[in-house]
């Protein structure tokens, strides 16, 4: 039993953790130019496609957001891009 509890504790720190370094570190990242981030994650989620070597860029931004902020099964894709910005704005003000 107190082996199960430790492991549940190490668990909720990760999350805590992982919380933590996205609004202090991540998302800030995003504060210059959050347009230009919520664009390229749309348009990652709207292609469907393989990354060519062009593209690679905002298939990065786009990984990192969506790592960040995850999309929820049934979301439509507007929803998504607007409670990223908002996430986005509540970190960078």
């Amino acid at each position: 039993m107190p082996l199960v509890l430790v492991v549940f504790a190490l668990l909720l720190l990760a999350t805590l953790v992982g919380d933590w370094y996205a609004g202090l570190v991540s998302l800030p990242r995003y504060c210059q130019q959050p347009e230009l981030a919520l664009q390229r994650l749309a348009a990652q989620h709207a292609a469907h496609s393989s990354v060519g070597m062009a593209a690679r860029r905002d298939y990065i931004v786009a990984a990192k957001l969506e790592f960040l902020v995850p999309r929820k099964s049934d979301e439509p894709l507007e929803t998504y891009v607007r409670r990223v910005r908002r996430q986005i704005e509540q970190r960078c003000h």
